[in-house]
């Protein structure tokens, strides 16, 4: 019935660290829900999950730590033990370069995937940040909305946190965010408000407490998650020393965060599609960086072997140029 499934939902908000950040079931959904089960034929939401948004998608800073080009999405690889689930890497770190034609980009290309779910962590990122007036940073909110209304699968977004704590972060020696590319307080908490608006009326959309869990490391507050604790002492080891980028263990964290968010939106996604434990999950990201670092090493030599290949083959015409020349009759 309706009410036990809103009392299943509000046992798992209980368990969620930010279950204030989700979105409430609207009851006219749970319902019609009631009504007109989903048909088991019909794709689960893990079967093509694209990951999508800029640097910290794109596994920004993660191959140096894990000796390999580890994106996000082998993290979220990591955590699932879904059988058949998917997780396409759809970051690209130049996204602050052209905010408006990266995001375009994405979502065509989920489309073109025929994407399943949609994770966004940081897609809204850089339509909020970057050198541009405080309007300017509204305005590009809604184009990012408007482009994201070209999908119909599950969408979950990431907010936008307050990532002054960069200014006091170095890469290679210096920060990577100066003042005039941050949004001021009170923009922010308009940006914010817009998104948690848009997402309330959309049943296929979501918040991904990005603000709060960055607010939490900030701040030197315990994070729990499904049992899981990190402790104050050990919440600085889940950024990188820019202040703006993930280790391997936050975006773990910030995979599991959105694993929950998950299996309390999605009928058919539970709790025991992931991996709720860090020692196994980190293992596991280990195993794939081999993985990963080996199937590189292939690609490497099988691209050096077609060079070898295409140089011995210009060698070949050269000659063969050479001896038509030569056979050519003299004048």
């Amino acid at each position: 019935s309706s009410m036990g499934r809103m009392s299943h939902l509000l046992t798992l908000l209980a368990l969620c660290l930010f279950s204030s950040f989700a979105p409430a079931a609207r009851a006219s959904e749970l319902s019609q829900d009631a009504l007109a089960p989903a048909e088991a034929s019909e794709e689960h939401v893990l079967t093509r999950a694209v990951v999508a948004g800029a640097s910290v998608s794109d596994g920004f800073g993660l191959g140096k730590e894990l000796d390999t080009s580890v994106k996000l999405s082998h993290v979220f690889e990591a955590i699932c033990l879904k059988e058949g689930a998917d997780f396409t890497p759809l970051g690209d770190s130049r996204f602050f370069m052209d905010p408006r034609g990266a995001g375009k980009r994405i979502i065509d290309a989920s489309l073109k995937a025929d994407a399943t779910c949609f994770i966004g962590i940081d897609f809204l990122f850089w339509y909020a940040y970057g050198s541009k007036s405080e309007a300017r940073r509204l305005q590009h909110l809604e184009l990012a909305l408007s482009e994201l209304e070209r999908l119909e699968c599950p969408v979950l977004l990431g907010d936008m946190p307050d990532m002054s704590m960069a200014l006091e972060g170095g890469y290679m020696g210096r920060p990577l965010l100066s003042k005039e590319m941050i949004p001021s307080e009170e923009t922010l908490v308009l940006l914010n408000k817009r998104l948690k608006a848009w997402v309330m009326e959309r049943s296929n959309a979501q918040i991904i407490p990005l603000a709060m869990m960055l607010g939490k490391i900030r701040s030197g507050e315990t994070i729990e998650l499904r049992g899981l604790r990190y402790e104050p002492e050990e919440l600085p080891t889940l950024l990188q020393a820019d202040n703006l980028h993930l280790t391997a263990i936050g975006s773990s964290a910030l995979c599991l965060l959105t694993a929950d968010l998950l299996v309390i939106d999605q009928e058919r996604v539970t709790q025991a599609d992931f991996l709720f434990d860090r020692a196994r999950a980190a293992a596991r990201l280990k195993e794939i960086a081999t993985r990963v670092k080996e199937e590189e090493l292939v690609a490497r030599e099988a691209r050096k072997e077609q060079r070898r290949l295409d140089r011995e083959e210009r060698r070949k015409a050269r000659e063969r140029e050479k001896e038509s020349e030569e056979q050519q009759p003299k004048d």
